[in-house]
C-alpha cells in the first residue's frame, strides 16, 4: 500500500498542503502624551502587523497598577478595569487614575486588548501591554491686576496652584521677574485669602506685588515644582511647570483735569456771577496721584492744585497761597459790578513739571493733547 501511494506522488510530481494562517499580532502605541502622568488624558492606538489588516474589532480593558518595573512591566494591578471600550475604533482616549483601588498612587497601567482582524483572526496573547505612569506635575494658573500699568504703580500678581497627587504645601513656587534693560523693581509678598477650588486639587493662591521702576516690556516667570520631580527614583520625571505673565509698563503720564465746575465760557466770553460761587475740580485722572485719592494704598498719592487770580486791571497774576485744595469760593461782593476777573487752577502730580504754555493761554497741556489738560481758566464778570 505504501508503494502505491508513493508511486502516485511521483507520477503527479507535486502534492497539496493547506496553508497555515498565523494569528495576527496587534501592537499598541501611545499617541499622546509622550510621557504618561497621573490624571493625564491618554490616547492609545492599536494596529495589526499584517499589512492591510487594519480594520477589525477591539475590546479594551485598562487597569491601574501600584508598581511598574522597566523589565517586568506593571505589577499589583487592580482586578477591575477603570476603563473599557469595544468597537471598530482602534484608538481610545481615557484619563489615568490618580490612585489605584487600594488608594495607592498609580505607577503603571496594564492594557489588555483582544483584537479581531477583518479576516476573523484573533490577535495572539491578548495584546497585553504595560506603560509606566509618573508623578503628575503641579497645576498652575496665573493672573494679574493693576489700576495702572505705569512706572511706580503697583501690579498685583497671583498664582493659583495645586497638585493631583501631592499635598499643595509641598509644591514649590519660584518667581523670576525680568525687567527691561536697566529696569529696577521691588517685589514683595501680597497677602491674599486662600482661593476656593476643587477639593481634590487642594488649590491655593499666593500673590506678589511688583512695583516697576522703568517703562517697557516686563516678563514674570513662575515655576512650580513638587518633591517627586526632585526624586531620582521616580519612574517618570516631568519637567516643572513654567508659565509667564508678560505686560507693558508705560512712563508715568501727567495728571489730567477730568471735570471742573462751573463750565468755563468759550474763548472771548465771560461767566457772569451775582452771588458767591464755588469753583472746583471734582475729578483728576492720574496713574499714581488721582483725585479723589485712592484710599488705603500707600503707593498712591493725591493730585495737588495751584490757584491764582488776575484781578481787574492787573497785569500779573496773584498766587493764592492759602488755596491748596480742589475748590475755592469767589465772592463777587469783593469787586465792583462790571469787573472782569480771571480765576485759574493748575494740577500737578508727584513729578511736578513746569507747564510749557504762555501765561495768556487759558488752558495748557504738557503732552499737547486737548483731552488731557493741566490748566483751566475761568473769565468771570461780576454783576
Amino acid at each position: 500500500m505504501r508503494a502505491v501511494v508513493a508511486a502516485g506522488l511521483l507520477l503527479t510530481g507535486c502534492f497539496y498542503v493547506d496553508p497555515i494562517v498565523a494569528r495576527p499580532v496587534v501592537k499598541i502605541k501611545v499617541v499622546t502624551p509622550s510621557v504618561i502622568a497621573r490624571g493625564d488624558m491618554v490616547k492609545l492606538e492599536a494596529s495589526f502587523d499584517e499589512g492591510d489588516a487594519s480594520r477589525g474589532s477591539y475590546d479594551w480593558n485598562i487597569y491601574a497598577c501600584e508598581r511598574y518595573d522597566p523589565t517586568d512591566g506593571p505589577d499589583g494591578c487592580d482586578e477591575q478595569a477603570f476603563y473599557t471600550a469595544s468597537g471598530a475604533d482602534r484608538a481610545v482616549q481615557f484619563s489615568v487614575l490618580v490612585t489605584t483601588k487600594g488608594a495607592r498612587p498609580t505607577n503603571g497601567i496594564s492594557v489588555r486588548l483582544e483584537a479581531r482582524s477583518d479576516r476573523g483572526a484573533v490577535a495572539r496573547n491578548g495584546g497585553q501591554s504595560g506603560f509606566a505612569v509618573g508623578d503628575a506635575p503641579p497645576l498652575l494658573e496665573l493672573d494679574q491686576s493693576a489700576r495702572s500699568f505705569s512706572v511706580g504703580a503697583p501690579i498685583d500678581l497671583f498664582a493659583a496652584y495645586g497638585d493631583l497627587d501631592d499635598a499643595p504645601e509641598d509644591v514649590k513656587l519660584e518667581w523670576t521677574p525680568t525687567p527691561p534693560p536697566g529696569g529696577a523693581f521691588t517685589i514683595e509678598d501680597l497677602p491674599v485669602p486662600v482661593a476656593s477650588g476643587p477639593p481634590e486639587l487642594g488649590r491655593r493662591t499666593v500673590g506678589k506685588r511688583l512695583i516697576p521702576g522703568a517703562p517697557g516690556t516686563w516678563d514674570v516667570k513662575v515655576t512650580a515644582s513638587d518633591p517627586t520631580q526632585r526624586d531620582p527614583r521616580a519612574p517618570v520625571r516631568p519637567p516643572a511647570v513654567e508659565k509667564h505673565l508678560v505686560f507693558t509698563v508705560a512712563p508715568d503720564r501727567p495728571p489730567c483735569l477730568a471735570q471742573w465746575q462751573p463750565i468755563a465760557p468759550p474763548a472771548g466770553q465771560t461767566l457772569p456771577i451775582t452771588a458767591p460761587t464755588v469753583f472746583q475740580v471734582p475729578l483728576v485722572d492720574d496713574d499714581l496721584d488721582a483725585y479723589p485719592p485712592v484710599l488705603d494704598a500707600p503707593q498712591f498719592g493725591a493730585a495737588t492744585f495751584a490757584w491764582s487770580i488776575l484781578p481787574p486791571g492787573a497785569s500779573q497774576r496773584q498766587v493764592l497761597l492759602d488755596a491748596r485744595g480742589n475748590r475755592i469760593d469767589l465772592d463777587p461782593a469783593a469787586f465792583t459790578p462790571g469787573d472782569i476777573v480771571e480765576l485759574r487752577v493748575e494740577v500737578f502730580d508727584r513729578h511736578p513739571t513746569a507747564l510749557p504754555c504762555a501765561d495768556v493761554d487759558p488752558t495748557c497741556s504738557i503732552t499737547g493733547s486737548p483731552g488731557c489738560i493741566q490748566r483751566q481758566t475761568w473769565r468771570v464778570e461780576v454783576r
